[in-house]
């Protein structure tokens, strides 16, 4: 049979195997900055959200505890239910083998192969050439959005397996009904690792491709795309059912609180002038271009780069024109980019009104992804179509003589001057973005110029086919890298892992630093400041990973096992939100057992803020100072218990003078009576685990203990006997319990909701797909034996 080493010698000699390794070797040469050592992704998410998580998982998984209950940050939260913590996702395996920012580049760089990979694939499924899969694979792979999604790798995953998926699902729908499996995990796999909404997504893009891809749509193929949903369902429930039990007792339930959301995140029509020339203002403040140009007043924009180019875009629209059999993408293509305008196209708001659970969602743009799918796919039927000699090559140098004119155009005094008026945006600016568009435009002409010499030097005979390709593909990987290679950012490890100076003031004031004893409160990202000589160094992204990682940012809370009451996963309780909100005062967040802040140097304007400061960072312009108000102990016995019937409005709450000096503690319970002043007795933590907090009290009567951490219906309590008490809802957040006179031991025990069943049922799934697929197997040998 041969040695491994050679058997693979044999496959990269054969057409497919040397066009499979052309394309996976382009696709790491463009993300080598994902597996060169001593680098880490340092844009956004990737940084200070992920890895930090990822971290919390290994830290519970590598003592044999399974993580779920997560307490550093909004008084503590479901932690598998969040979704967006990936929990089951086979890419966790990852984290056991290399340290967490490099197993996150590692999954981050296999998503980006999947696409690529995928991509071609599809290709092959729907008959097109080896070169036609290529250019499907390389367009998509490199495409400005996939490459901007480097820095979430939630969202990246889902959409690089999106060709895979319709690749299976068309075999699924055509071949051997085991094929359905393959769909499923692939779904599956979307769910598991987070994305609800792109996995909701992949729903109506399976009904779509069912409709416009069978031959004969007809009782069985409904069977098939059934199948394929349930199986779907089944192998995603361990991940699911938390995540419904989330989801109804959350803030995502009351979709107008996100409504002012999804129109900021929708994509600007003047962005899309950016699929085919870019970068535009690449180089400037993202928050900046999003508030004067492109509609996003506030954070920027989604995804760092749409770019496709002329090449592909123009190949995409001979490929849709051309092969009508795939009508399907030209469909989902253009639904999605309607939809992907969010506020500017009026099809997304129709859909937040009428389909059911779509308001759950956010982010318009996430659609872009599936625009560019469609585009990158049909791009590689339009080589196919050069290749067969049907187009003329004047579109080309039309391309490029109206490229060269806006180019041309954009460059000029009269429309630098005209784009600040319209935009009431800086003159300097202005300029500087009408000249990255005119050079942009002017980069498009010259790749429409080489696609016109290419098509017209073959059509006359001077360029055989072979080199035709070669050439094609190359202008296709330079025009995409020189647009988008400066969308997915890296920086040196050093900047993942130091160790900032606060922790090491706290360490010092509180000691080994665990969960249960403090709270912290640190300023907003867009506060945060730097110093020109660490943008010099490190970036623009580097040099605010750094600040946010030197102001302890939410998601480096976690790392360092401080806890903060600001929440960053999604699905968050409403009732925290307006507390927090509606009137942040120190009073307030010391009732949540706040310690500490870091915020900006004016700060200490305030006599007692200046009297409680404990460190500084002058190059950062960050103070940390205690919290002036005395904070609330993590447990205590109610001074002044008073009962509600029914839920506490936080608003009223917070105006009380009596809640902010903490006296009352407000307890709903439909219990007429309730423990008068606990005027005597203690209450102290025995034991502080994320699912296990034991408290010691000792009271000479009946007494109302406040535990200041969130109400959970996963929570259950317990006395030391084993005698299960109830667990009311305190000052509409946290945990309060009814105990008896005497000394007893409380302890607080969570399990994740609809956890167990939500694994049973993936078991389930599990073995029916392994009984198709040896159904299948069997059947195949069965038919082998009889001939």
């Amino acid at each position: 049979m041969g040695s491994p080493s050679w058997r693979l010698l044999t496959w990269t000699r054969s057409p497919t195997g040397l066009t499979l390794a052309v394309l996976c070797g382009i696709t790491l040469a463009f993300y080598h900055n994902l597996w060169l050592p001593g680098l880490v992704l340092i844009k956004r998410d990737a940084f200070w959200f992920f890895p930090p998580l990822k971290q919390y998982v290994i830290e519970r998984l590598s003592v044999g505890e399974l993580p779920q209950w997560f307490p550093y940050e909004g008084l503590g939260r479901p932690f598998i239910g969040a979704t967006h913590t990936g929990v089951f996702h086979p890419f966790s395996a990852l984290y056991f083998v290399f340290s967490v920012h490099n197993a996150h580049r590692t999954a981050t760089l296999l998503s980006c192969l999947l696409a690529a990979l995928g991509a071609f694939v599809l290709g092959r499924v729907l008959n097109f050439s080896r070169a036609g899969a290529l250019i499907a694979g390389l367009a998509f792979s490199l495409s400005g959005y996939v490459v901007s999604l480097t820095d979430n790798l939630t969202y990246l995953y889902s959409i690089c397996m999106l060709p895979l998926f319709c690749a299976t699902l068309e075999r699924a729908l055509r071949d051997d009904v085991a094929w359905s499996v393959a769909p499923a995990i692939v779904w599956a796999t979307v769910f598991l690792n987070g994305d609800i909404q792109t996995g909701y997504y992949y729903g109506f893009i399976a009904i779509a491709w069912t409709l416009t891809r069978a031959s004969d749509f007809h009782f069985e193929t409904c069977l098939r795309l059934t199948l394929v949903w349930g199986l779907t369902a089944l192998l995603a429930s361990i991940q699911l059912g938390p995540a419904w039990a989330v989801f109804v007792d959350s803030n995502r339930t009351q979709p107008m609180l996100f409504y002012e959301q999804v129109l900021r995140w929708s994509t600007h029509p003047l962005r899309l002038l950016s699929v085919i020339a870019s970068p535009i203002g690449a180089t400037e403040d993202q928050v900046d271009m999003g508030r004067f140009f492109f509609g996003s007043p506030k954070y920027g924009m989604w995804a760092e780069s749409l770019y496709l180019g002329v090449p592909v875009t123009g190949l995409a629209c001979l490929g849709a024109w051309q092969r009508r059999d795939l009508r399907v993408l030209a469909l989902l293509g253009g639904i999605a980019l309607v939809l992907a305008l969010g506020r500017y196209g009026g099809l997304y708001e129709i859909f937040y009104h009428l389909v059911p659970f779509w308001s759950a969602f956010r982010y318009p743009e996430k659609l872009m992804g599936v625009v560019s799918f469609a585009v990158a796919m049909l791009a590689g039927a339009g080589l196919d179509v050069l290749r067969s000699g049907k187009e003329c090559s004047t579109p080309w140098l039309v391309a490029a003589f109206l490229c060269a004119a806006a180019g041309l155009g954009l460059h000029t005094e009269t429309f630098s001057e005209w784009t600040a008026a319209s935009f009431g945006a800086p003159s300097a600016l202005a300029r500087l973005l009408t000249n990255s568009a005119a050079l942009a435009f002017l980069f498009s002409a010259i790749t429409a110029l080489g696609m016109w010499l290419l098509v017209a030097g073959t059509k006359g005979g001077q360029l055989r086919m072979k080199f035709f390709v070669i050439a094609l593909v190359t202008l296709v990987m330079f025009d995409l890298s020189r647009a988008n290679l400066g969308a997915y950012h890296t920086g040196p490890v050093k900047a993942a892992t130091f160790t900032p100076q606060f922790i090491k003031t706290l360490r010092a004031y509180e000691g080994t630093l665990d969960p249960g004893r403090f709270r912290l409160v640190s300023t907003t990202r867009s506060e945060t400041l730097w110093s020109e000589h660490l943008q010099r160094r490190l970036g623009y992204h580097g040099a605010i990973a750094v600040a946010r990682r030197q102001a302890l940012d939410l998601g480096h809370n976690a790392e360092f096992h401080i806890e903060t009451v600001h929440p960053q996963l999604p699905g968050y309780s409403a009732a925290l939100a307006a507390l927090l909100q509606q009137n942040p005062s120190m009073e307030v967040d010391a009732r949540l057992n706040v310690a500490y802040y870091i915020d900006r140097q004016f700060r200490t304007e305030d006599q007692s803020v200046a009297k409680a400061v404990v460190a500084a960072l002058p190059d950062y312009d960050l103070v940390l100072f205690r919290n002036p108000v005395a904070p609330k102990p993590r447990v205590y016995l109610s001074q002044r218990p008073e009962r509600a019937a029914t839920p506490v409005d936080p608003a009223a709450l917070i105006a009380r003078s009596d809640f902010l000096n903490g006296e009352v503690d407000v307890i709903e319970t439909a219990d007429v009576t309730l423990p008068g002043p606990a005027l005597t007795g203690s209450a102290t933590i025995d034991q502080y685990a994320p699912e296990d907090v034991r408290v010691r009290v000792e009271t000479v009567q009946p007494a109302v203990l406040i535990l200041l951490d969130s109400f959970d219906n996963g929570w259950t309590a317990s006395l030391e006997s084993g005698t299960t008490i109830p667990i009311l809802r305190a000052n509409a957040l946290v945990r309060a319990v009814v105990v008896p006179a005497g000394a007893h031991v409380v302890r607080f025990s969570y399990q994740t909701p609809l956890l167990k069943a939500g694994a049973w049922t993936s078991l389930t799934g599990v073995f029916i797909c392994f009984g198709l697929l040896t159904h299948a197997r069997w059947r195949t040998r069965s038919s082998e034996d009889r001939v």
